[in-house]
């Protein structure tokens, strides 16, 4: 699993990047073989004016699905990359099962079964036989 820490308009602590990326771990550790790869954004939204404004942006690209995102604003750093990753985890867990429900057998129809049909065309429904009529010697 990658992961790439961005700050905008804020700087990156080393101790902000070790959060970050043990929280990620516990969060996404299970899924680990389907992600490729994370991102965390994290930025202070307006400045030095203090209110809920730290934001945390999380983006995951899975193994044969999209992305999927968890975002969240808090007091602080930690909390809002602790609710952006919870926000996570559930986001991802939910299209993983998705895409296992969405894998069928190959073969086998809801509608039940079908007849096969030859040359492309459909197939011809045959019509009960009509008694043979023997033409009639004058």
């Amino acid at each position: 699993m990658k992961l790439l820490v961005v700050g905008q308009r804020t700087e990156v602590t080393e101790e902000l990047h070790d959060f970050i990326t043990r929280r990620l771990h516990f969060a996404l550790g299970r899924f680990a073989p389907e992600v490729e790869r994370v991102t965390a954004r994290i930025g202070d939204v307006n400045g030095p004016r203090g209110g809920m404004d730290k934001r945390c942006r999380l983006e995951v690209k899975l193994r044969g699905l999209g992305n999927v995102l968890g975002e969240a604003c808090a007091d602080d750093f930690e909390a809002a990359v602790a609710f952006a990753a919870e926000r996570l985890e559930r986001g991802v867990a939910r299209a993983l099962e998705r895409r296992s429900h969405k894998k069928r057998r190959p073969g086998v129809s809801m509608a039940g079964p079908r007849e096969s049909a030859e040359n492309g065309q459909r197939p011809n429904k045959k019509k009960p036989d009509a008694p043979a009529v023997e033409p009639e010697e004058a």
